[in-house]
């Protein structure tokens, strides 16, 4: 029986080989046998450590999540705690700004209006960024309500995800910076919670 590391540099390997060939094929056309000659692993190898298409599907999802938290991770500064500000850019700077998972996500995306298990999937992803940057903006006392924190999250990550797009389509003028920019403005023009006021002994 493989030992558990080895099973997870296996799983690696083949996940990565799958990415190759849904960004070099597209994800509807790309088969186990596909994968496995680019992994250069035997059919039956691939099928021992990631299932069947559907499996490898699911493992590669959970790969870019892991991806997405270990970059989160990895953001958090040392000497302050971490603010909405970085969160935003580190969408821009580091999310959608990687060429690989931009490519995945948009077959991903293509698959979604097909299957409504990758829909659901893709759904759940997205919505822990969003409740991360509502987290992370109700911490820092950013926003009247829950409502309103929810709203700019969502507009946030449309804004980052939709600058993604139009970048890959190589529209001019369109650059991270500008969209980095606008998605600061709306999290600073916010408005903060009303605090209560202490009632004046006198009036009491």
């Amino acid at each position: 029986m493989a030992r558990p590391q080895m099973g997870d540099e296996r799983r690696d390997q083949i996940l990565e080989a799958f990415e190759k060939c849904v960004i070099r094929k597209g994800l509807a056309k790309t088969t186990l046998t596909d994968v496995a000659d680019e992994s250069s692993l035997p059919r039956s190898l691939v099928r021992y450590f990631v299932g069947n298409r559907a499996d490898m599907v699911d493992l590669l999802i959970d790969r870019m999540i892991e991806r997405g938290d270990d970059g989160v991770a990895k953001l958090r500064p040392k000497s302050r705690p971490m603010t909405t500000h970085d969160l935003v850019d580190f969408l821009f700077d580091n999310t959608f700004a990687n060429d690989v998972s931009n490519s995945v996500i948009g077959e991903l995306w293509y698959m979604a209006e097909r299957d409504n298990k990758i829909s659901k999937r893709l759904a759940a992803m997205y919505g822990r960024v969003i409740q991360m940057m509502i987290a992370q903006m109700e911490t820092d006392g950013i926003g009247a309500s829950d409502r309103q924190r929810r709203d700019a999250a969502n507009m946030i990550l449309s804004l980052a995800y939709g600058q993604a797009s139009f970048l890959d389509l190589g529209l001019p003028d369109m650059t991270t910076k500008t969209g980095r920019e606008f998605a600061r403005v709306i999290v600073s023009n916010l408005s903060t919670p009303s605090k209560k006021k202490t009632p004046n002994k006198e009036t009491l």
